[in-house]
């Protein structure tokens, strides 16, 4: 999350369903903005932050910089997020349609 909002890259909603359906955890063809936001929200409260950070300390050189991740701090960098409003990706039966 925190490479989209430094880059200023807009998250692709219809790129992040094709793979949460690609990953089962998404069974719906389409999702709304409002479903994105409670769904970040909700696993950023049920996560175990320690244990995200546990898996990931052999990748990060400063570890200094894992002592402000917390619940907050991931809630303060998704509203943060851009969502690109112009995302025409549909899809249908397991096809991917672009609308133009």
């Amino acid at each position: 999350m925190e490479w989209y909002i430094k880059k200023a890259v807009a998250l692709h909603l219809s790129h992040f369903v094709l793979r949460a359906r690609d990953s089962g955890d998404w069974d719906k063809e389409t999702m709304t903005i409002t479903e994105f936001k409670k769904l970040l929200a909700n696993r950023i409260d049920t996560v175990d932050i320690e244990r995200v950070k546990d898996d990931i300390r052999r990748f990060i050189p400063n570890q200094d910089k894992l002592q402000i991740w917390s619940p907050q701090y991931f809630h303060d960098l998704a509203a943060q997020l851009k969502i690109d409003p112009t995302d025409n990706l549909i899809i249908r039966s397991g096809y991917k349609i672009l609308i133009s």
